[in-house]
């Protein structure tokens, strides 16, 4: 195993890789079996993508015609069980 000067900080190994995101146990003086991982690979993405801004639906006009539609159906069976439960209590009655 390293000892711990061996190991560099994070800001070194973005400047030694020229900006590549990515970024391997042994860049950081590390092995598998240092970390008990079996031949494990991990991946975590240094530099996330940004999420797209704005309304996904705007330039979506099919994405938006289906959720719509999921939300059509699933008033219609809310609007029948509402009627149901208050025709149920005036039965009651």
């Amino acid at each position: 195993m390293s000892t711990e000067d061996d190991i560099p900080t994070l800001t070194d190994l973005i400047e030694k890789r020229g900006g590549d995101d990515e970024i391997r146990i042994a860049d950081l003086g590390l092995d598998d079996a240092d970390l008990g991982l079996g031949g494990v690979d991990i991946e975590v993405e240094a530099f996330p993508s940004p999420r797209p801004a704005g309304d996904p639906l705007r330039d979506n006009p099919a994405l938006e015609q289906t959720v719509r539609r999921i939300l059509d159906e699933h008033m219609e069976l809310a609007w029948q069980e509402i009627k149901l439960a208050i025709q149920q209590e005036f039965d009651k009655s």
